[in-house]
C-alpha cells in the first residue's frame, strides 16, 4: 500500500490522467475529456467493493483507468456496468464489458448485438456467418460448459443494412478465456459476449473509427 493520503492520491491520479488526455488529444479535446476525470475517479471509488482496494493500487494504473473512462465516457459501476475495474497484483485494470463495446459501436453508427447460443439451439452457418438461429426458450446458457458459441449481429443504424452475423465457437472463446481473470468466473456468458464483439471488431466486421474506440479495444 502506498503512503499517500486519499486526498493526495486522488490529486495525483487526476493530475496524471488530465495530462495524459491532453497529450493524447491535444489541448481543446483534451480539456473536454479532462473535465470528466473527477467524475471518473468518483465512479471508480463507488464501484470498488472495498474503496481501500483502490488506494492499494499504483497511482499510475488508477490514473490510466480513470483516463480511459474519461476518454470513452464509459463509467464503472451500476447494475449493468459498461466497464469493469479489476484490482490485480497492485494494479488496476480497466476492462470494457460487452455493453460498453456496444455503446462505442453505436457512437460509430452501428448496432452490435452478441447472441449466446446453447447446445440445444438449432443453428445454420454459411461461410462463417449464422444464417438461421432457432433458440430453445428453455435452455439459456449460464456457464461456459452450456455455451456452444456466440455470434455477433451487425447492423448499420443509418439504413438498416446488415453486415453479417460472424460466428465464434466456444472452443475459440475458451482459448481467450485462458488469458482472463476472475471476471470470467462471475460473468462467464457476458465475458464470452464481450470476447465475440471484440473479435468481430478487431477483424473489421464492424467498421470502427475514433481514438476512443481504438483505445478501448486495446484495453
Amino acid at each position: 500500500m502506498n503512503d499517500l493520503t486519499p486526498k493526495s492520491f486522488r490529486g495525483l491520479v487526476e493530475a496524471s490522467a488530465g495530462s495524459f488526455l491532453t497529450n493524447l488529444l491535444g489541448s481543446e479535446e483534451g480539456a473536454r475529456a479532462s473535465a470528466r476525470v473527477g467524475l471518473a475517479f468518483a465512479a471508480a471509488v463507488r464501484a470498488a467493493k472495498k474503496p481501500q482496494d483502490l488506494y492499494r493500487c499504483s497511482p499510475e494504473s488508477v490514473s490510466s483507468a480513470v483516463a480511459m473512462s474519461a476518454l470513452t465516457d464509459l463509467m464503472p459501476g451500476g447494475a449493468m456496468p459498461l466497464v469493469w475495474l479489476i484490482p490485480r497484483g497492485g494494479e488496476l485494470q480497466w476492462m470494457p464489458s460487452h455493453r460498453g463495446l456496444t455503446v462505442l459501436a453505436q457512437r460509430c453508427g452501428y448496432i452490435v448485438r452478441a447472441v449466446p447460443v446453447s447446445h440445444a439451439d438449432q443453428l445454420e452457418i454459411e461461410m462463417g456467418d449464422v444464417v438461421k438461429h432457432v433458440a430453445d426458450p428453455d435452455s439459456w446458457p449460464t456457464s461456459v460448459s452450456e455455451l456452444r458459441g456466440v455470434y455477433v449481429k451487425i447492423t448499420r443504424m443509418s439504413d438498416g443494412a446488415s453486415f453479417g452475423a460472424p460466428w465464434l465457437p466456444s472452443e475459440a472463446i475458451a482459448q481467450r478465456r485462458k488469458q482472463g481473470g476472475p471476471v470470467w468466473n462471475q460473468w462467464p456468458v457476458e465475458m464470452a459476449q464481450k470476447t465475440a464483439i471484440r473479435w468481430a471488431m478487431a477483424r473489421g466486421y464492424v467498421p470502427i473509427e475514433g481514438i476512443e474506440m481504438q483505445q478501448a479495444l486495446e484495453a
